[in-house]
């Protein structure tokens, strides 16, 4: 009386698995625009990072303190020229000992810094460029991916519409329970098959009456332990 019925249910399980791997294309498709995007999102991330690095070297600044103090330093061997007494020249020389020190590591400094500011000049450049590259590969994935999803969900909707045909063409009180079945184990498998007496999914023995009265198709059994509804392996068969 089941069996039927119970060959339509083997085949609507197989087409929803097979739907379920086209959704998992879907969204391995749709990631491959994720994926760039947040690379995309970080690359503007560093570049904001790099840009603040680079204004924190404070290359302006040091530059002007070297001004200063270059100033300073003609000012002070003008003014030693000029020393009257030795005392006068011992201060004079200290001083410009001090401003020529000071200036030595502002300008080791400076310099550094500014290798450091070219150094992140050129990342900010190598960022740009991948920025402005990844915009134009960005709309050719979009366009690709769009065209990959459309077909998949192609598949499934076709698809769906036989598993729709299969449903309706089961057993009224079979067709009610598959569908509550489904309901109470979505998104797991509602179905098991019973071989060997044995549950497929938790491998729970059932009883020889429930084995036979299923695997003749004359009665409609649930799983004593997990509650799925049996499919008879016979049903492969006929």
């Amino acid at each position: 009386m089941f069996l039927e019925s119970f060959r339509h249910l083997i085949e609507i399980e197989a087409l929803k698995k097979q739907n379920q791997q086209n959704l998992m294309q879907i969204s391995s498709e749709n990631k491959r625009i994720s994926d760039l995007d947040e690379r995309r999102a970080k690359t503007r991330t560093q570049i904001e990072n790099l840009i603040l690095e680079e204004k924190n070297l404070n290359l302006s600044d040091t530059q002007q303190q070297i001004d200063v103090l270059q100033v300073r330093f003609k000012k002070l061997n003008s003014q030693l020229a000029l020393a009257v007494t030795e005392k006068e020249q011992i201060a004079f020389e200290n001083q410009i000992k001090l401003v020529k020190n000071e200036m030595d590591h502002l300008e080791a400094l400076y310099f550094n810094n500014l290798e450091k500011s070219e150094s992140i000049q050129k990342d900010i450049s190598n960022n740009n460029e991948f920025l402005e590259g990844s915009l134009e590969s960005l709309e050719i994935i979009k366009t690709e991916v769009a065209n990959n999803i459309s077909a998949e969900q192609k598949i499934i909707e076709d698809r769906n519409l036989r598993i729709q045909s299969l449903t309706e063409r089961l057993q009224p009180s079979l067709k009610n329970l598959y569908l509550e079945t489904e309901k109470k184990f979505k998104p797991k498998r509602p179905v098991s098959y019973l071989i060997d007496k044995k549950c497929s999914e938790c491998h729970m023995l059932a009883d020889t009456m429930l084995k036979n009265s299923l695997e003749e198709g004359r009665s409609i059994e649930f799983c004593p332990s997990c509650g799925r509804l049996l499919i008879p392996e016979t049903a492969k068969i006929y």
